[in-house]
């Protein structure tokens, strides 16, 4: 494991001011949140007005620009309740923000993600992380394109009808198995359909099966650097090239377990040295600056314009659903989004250029999904 460096490094104002600047003038975006499950989680219990209460303020402070909620469903969701809990979230969802609609929406296409960029409106995104609610039965991935869905994997981490996920990021085991004939199927009909495959919780057999059948570019929405921190959650170095080569983008995950800062961070907590304001700007703690080296490895490895943000903020939907603690990948680096500029500063401060870290904070994944939406 490497070394951090500069636990007591503190960010500079000029830098973030430098970010704010950027995320005010440019696209952003976070390739992966787990909004929709938490929403319906929370309004189950007669929570409402879930995103514009607990989501909103942060999403304007960090000028966010297109968010992508995941349909994630529970190992407990299985099989029985995979579909009616997806249908569920994606209608809590757009109940949610229904009537917040001047500020955020939930979009199907290229033309209205540029109108909403062009209005100042936050654009969601949907997508499926795995295809768990189609069952064995294919012929619904059009009924979720129908319903606004435009992206997925083909599993979570585990196995089900399309593929072999690869195991959860607080494990290290290679999990071996690829796609099925039906997962392979599925791969033509997502691209006929103009949607993008996710490959970040697919196994590495399965990732190499993708490359051999995929004709559109391909995303891993959010994972890190095998090469900074060993986790098979993680892309080695030629998968990260494989992705950058097609014309994917990659998205950088603030999950501790995938950074590999568990021990360093709760360390540094207990000692009370992180996080703390000061005067000549804010503390950057081991966790952020882990963060920062994944994101400098995969920008020399895959090039600028193939890194993006894809966060996985997993504490709200913990909280709402402790009962899937040992299932979700919980340990936030970032406390919410709000904290995307500290770390758009940091990388800034640390040499990177403000071109690529234009593209990092949101231009990269726009382009992409401006290529793939129809």
């Amino acid at each position: 494991m490497k070394k951090v460096r500069g636990i007591n490094m503190f960010i500079q104002e000029q830098y973030l001011e430098l970010a704010r600047k950027i995320h005010r003038e440019n696209p952003v975006v976070d390739a992966h949140f787990d909004l929709a499950a938490e929403v319906y989680e929370r309004r189950l219990t007669g929570e409402s007005g879930v995103v514009e209460q607990r989501y909103l303020p942060h999403f304007q402070e960090a000028g966010l620009n297109i968010l992508v909620s995941s349909i994630y469903l529970t190992n407990r969701d299985l099989p029985e309740l995979g579909l009616r809990k997806a249908l569920g979230q994606i209608t809590a969802l757009k109940e949610d923000i229904e009537p917040v609609g001047d500020r955020i929406r939930v979009t199907k296409s290229r033309a209205e993600l540029e109108e909403n960029l062009a209005a100042g409106r936050i654009s969601v995104l949907l997508s499926l992380e795995g295809l768990d609610p189609l069952g064995n039965d294919l012929s619904l991935l059009r009924t979720f394109y129908d319903l606004g869905v435009r992206g997925a994997g083909l599993t979570w981490s585990r196995r089900n009808a399309f593929a072999t996920g690869c195991c959860t990021a607080g494990q290290f085991k290679e999990i071996p198995g690829g796609l099925t004939e039906l997962g392979k199927e599925a791969i033509r009909r997502m691209e006929r359909l103009g949607m993008w495959l996710d490959v970040s919780h697919l196994s590495n057999e399965g990732f190499r099966d993708v490359c051999d059948l995929a004709e559109q570019p391909f995303i891993a929405s959010h994972s890190d650097a095998w090469a900074v921190h060993e986790n098979y959650r993680n892309l080695t170095d030629d998968q990260i090239r494989e992705i950058a080569g097609r014309g994917g983008v990659i998205g950088l995950n603030a999950c501790g377990y995938l950074t590999g800062v568990m021990s360093e961070r709760e360390k540094t907590e207990r000692e009370g040295a992180a996080g703390a304001p000061e005067a000549a700007g804010q503390n950057a703690d081991v966790a952020l600056l882990r963060l920062c080296e994944h994101a400098e490895h995969l920008v020399r490895i895959a090039d600028p314009e193939h890194v993006g943000y894809g966060f996985d903020l997993c504490k709200g939907l913990e909280e709402t659903t402790p009962r899937i603690r040992f299932e979700t990948e919980n340990y936030d680096i970032l406390a919410h989004h709000g904290e995307m500029g500290k770390l758009t500063a940091l990388l800034l401060q640390r040499g990177m250029d403000e071109a690529t870290a234009k593209g990092i904070a949101g231009g990269n994944f726009l382009r992409y999904y401006c290529r793939i939406l129809k």
